[in-house]
């Protein structure tokens, strides 16, 4: 019968046309998907991204030893001020892709960019027999990298290490992040450091010492701190 045989061809024809309209969907949820991880793999470390696609979220946990980096970009606002945004904008992708370079050189996890700050952390998700050290060692090179860059820039380094609790937080924008005194007191060295140099707390000096060659800047009076000790990494020994 004709009217039959039309009637299954032009389904099979159908079928043909569906299941070929969901190959291609499924190509384009995998292609997706593959995006996604990979952006995933670009802003968190492989362990966080595993526990996270896993469970969900990543649990906060206290980390007892870590030392924190904070650099930023001295005289960054007349810098910017005179200079048009695709050129501002260009010299920072510069500088911190050496410095993304550098960290991990060092094994140590790079946490945010702020701004023109850089915050990284030594012995957070990868042992580190002295954490300072591996953060000094990084910030000695990181001065040198953007004093080289044609930018030209001074940056000022501030280390301090302790216990912090990092996490998870966000939903459209998620960030794996550090909280705790020994942030904000790293931050403070930062911001109350010497220019185009390394500068520590008195605590991180004592396990540096014996590897480093520095000098103490004095007391300084450091906001929610009263005096602070802060010393200046020159050289390593």
């Amino acid at each position: 019968n004709p009217v039959v045989l039309r009637a299954r061809i032009g389904a099979s024809l159908e079928k043909k046309r569906l299941r070929d309209r969901e190959v291609l969907y499924l190509g384009q949820i995998e292609a997706e998907k593959k995006r996604s991880d990979e952006l995933l793999h670009v802003i968190l470390p492989p362990d966080i991204v595993k526990e996270l696609k896993s469970n969900g979220f990543v649990a906060p946990r206290r980390h007892e030893d870590v030392a924190v980096l904070f650099c930023d970009i001295v005289g960054f606002t007349p810098y910017s001020a005179s200079r048009q945004p695709e050129e501002i904008v260009a010299a920072l992708q510069q500088l911190f892709e050496a410095y993304e370079d550098l960290s991990a050189r060092h094994e140590m996890y790079k946490i945010k960019t702020i701004g023109d700050s850089f915050m990284s952390t030594a012995g957070l998700l990868l042992p580190a027999a002295n954490p300072v050290l591996s953060a000094v060692r990084c910030g000695l090179e990181m001065v040198s990298a953007a004093k080289n860059l044609p930018a030209g820039w001074d940056v000022r380094v501030g280390i301090h290490a302790g216990p912090v609790v990092a996490g998870g937080v966000g939903r459209k924008q998620y960030l794996y992040d550090l909280w705790g005194d020994t942030v904000n007191t790293a931050a403070r060295v930062e911001s109350h450091g010497s220019k185009a140099g390394v500068n520590v707390s008195a605590s991180a000096w004592q396990r540096i010492k014996a590897d480093c060659q520095g000098r103490s800047l004095g007391l300084i009076p450091v906001k929610g701190k009263g005096e602070m000790e802060i010393f200046r990494v020159e050289a390593l020994r």
